[in-house]
């Protein structure tokens, strides 16, 4: 009973509640693309049908909302198709997509618990086995198989809730000055006025990235 309650507990604190709890039960009665198109609603509400940020100009942005759009589509059906339940969609969510990042210099670069053989491994953990009711905090009781992989005596400096760095993050979106100048903008890649408007940390930092890769790509003779 405990472990029901405690594992209720985390369930409620979670993004579709008990109400999607329930709702998960109930859909395995349902069509698999019924079933999946309830999942994609309550898990994914902001991605039922995506938008590209208005920063983005035309024609680039009408491609990107479409690409989006396209995509989610794909992931549906893909969910449909396998027949997963919508638990089974939230794990294989929680990892995919995923695509390795190339070596960026001479230094070697390995991602151990990336290789094959690992996630292979990881992946066949049935669900149920990857929650430990026992751990101290929801964080952790969801982290069970990745607190099984350190030395128990890390443990107690490992944070017991999951830390976002919302702040840290806003912080150095808002180091981009939408009035300076900018090669993404020059480009016609940007809308400026729709970029004095944003907001949103993510679509910032992203197109930091991006200056960042047009600029060194400017500087090494590519003509854009």
């Amino acid at each position: 009973m405990r472990a029901a309650r405690r594992y209720a507990a985390d369930v409620a604190a979670s993004g579709p509640g008990l109400v999607g709890e329930g709702l998960a039960a109930l859909a395995r009665f349902a069509p698999s693309r019924l079933r999946t198109a309830a999942y994609w609603a309550a898990n994914w509400p902001e991605w039922n049908a995506p938008d590209a940020p208005a920063l983005l100009a035309e024609p680039y942005r009408a491609a990107a909302t479409a690409w989006g759009r396209a995509w989610v589509s794909e992931q549906m059906a893909d969910h449909a198709m396998s027949g997963r339940s919508w638990a089974e969609a939230d794990a294989h969510d929680a990892f995919y997509p995923h695509e390795m990042i190339p070596q960026a210099g001479p230094v070697a670069e390995a991602s151990p618990f990336l290789t094959e053989g690992f996630l292979s491994a990881a992946l066949a953990v049935p669900l149920a086995d990857r929650y430990r009711p026992d751990l101290p905090t929801g964080y952790w009781r969801c982290k069970s198989l990745v607190l099984s992989l350190a030395p128990p005596g890390v443990l107690h400096h490992l944070p017991r809730r999951k830390q976002y760095f919302s702040a840290a993050l806003g912080d150095q979106a808002r180091t981009l000055d939408p009035d300076a100048p900018l090669l993404a903008v020059e480009c016609g890649l940007i809308d400026r006025a729709a970029l004095r408007r944003e907001t949103d940390p993510a679509a910032l930092l992203t197109l930091a990235a991006v200056e960042q890769w047009l600029l060194g790509a400017a500087e090494r003779g590519a003509v854009i």
